[in-house]
């Protein structure tokens, strides 16, 4: 499995400087989908995950060893300077770790097992078997961000910006509401909450538009319900697409945005109804 050989590879290199470039190709999968496929697994990313453990094994030395230099410790698990490892310490154990180690403190087990129990047994739910359709080139207009670990901008407020201008977007087509996941950085990820339109003329300020070009789609179509957060809704589908459906089908993710389609079918007063999420796919080649 992907994810596996990636913690794996990750396990063996906390005290070496890897990339999220060798983690990608020790999963053996393409960067975005690699880093698509382990944000939905765990809810972080590929180096913030290295960024826990590798503090998780400082916090373990400065516990046991009353010696360590910080810098040292600081150098030897990826931090550029001891600033930048005293900085990371807080943010994660909300201590400096200088205090930490002085105060006697230790790491809970729940803490480590929490981090490794959301990687290793969390399959997903796969809603049901996509269809595959050809979607023609199409085009919207909206607003993108950017969300990662260091942010605390939220997509449901992201929605809520693009909504209330709705009525700017004098060119708008069936009402077609889009959530595209974008390319980002290995720390990020742009989402895009727009709306299909006719054309890219006229496009409001402070908003953009783009083509999306054809391509053909696997299409998940699930409901989402007010008995649970639509954010773990939506993380549970995904995981069981990108983790399950994706790589034992005969698909091979084509590397074009992929994105949710909110119509008619959904209530965004309450946030519930049903919802696609169309995945761009091509058709694996037979092997010889």
């Amino acid at each position: 499995m992907p994810i596996k050989k990636a913690i794996s590879f990750i396990e063996q290199n906390l005290d070496q400087q890897i990339t999220f470039g060798e983690i990608a190709d020790n999963a053996g999968l393409s960067p975005y989908y690699f880093a698509r496929l382990f944000r939905s697994a765990t809810g972080k990313t590929a180096m913030g995950y290295l960024r826990h453990r590798r503090l998780t094994e400082a916090a373990k030395i400065l516990e046991s060893d009353q010696s360590t230099s910080l810098i040292h410790l600081a150098l030897d698990y990826g931090f550029d300077s001891q600033e930048a490892f005293t900085r990371a310490f807080k943010k994660c154990f909300g201590l400096p770790p200088g205090q930490y180690r002085s105060n006697g403190c230790s790491i809970s087990a729940k803490y480590q097992l929490s981090l490794l129990h959301s990687i290793t047994t969390n399959s997903g739910i796969l809603p049901m078997e996509p269809n595959i359709i050809k979607k023609s080139a199409f085009h919207i207009v909206g607003i993108s961000d950017d969300f990662g670990p260091d942010t605390d901008k939220s997509i449901p407020d992201l929605w809520e910006k693009v909504v209330g201008r709705h009525t700017e977007i004098t060119h708008s087509k069936n009402s077609r509401a889009y959530g595209l996941c974008l390319k980002g950085s290995p720390e990020n990820f742009t989402y895009m909450a727009a709306f299909e339109v006719d054309d890219l003329n006229n496009i409001p300020t402070g908003m953009e538009g783009l083509v999306i070009e054809e391509a053909d789609y696997a299409v998940f179509t699930f409901t989402i319900d007010d008995k649970s957060p639509i954010g773990v809704q939506f993380s549970n589908v995904y995981q069981g697409i990108w983790g399950n459906w994706l790589p034992n089908s005969d698909y091979d993710y084509a590397d074009t945005p992929d994105f949710e389609l909110y119509d008619d079918r959904f209530d965004g007063s309450s946030a519930t109804g049903e919802v696609d999420i169309w995945i761009p796919v091509t058709k694996k080649e037979l092997s010889a």
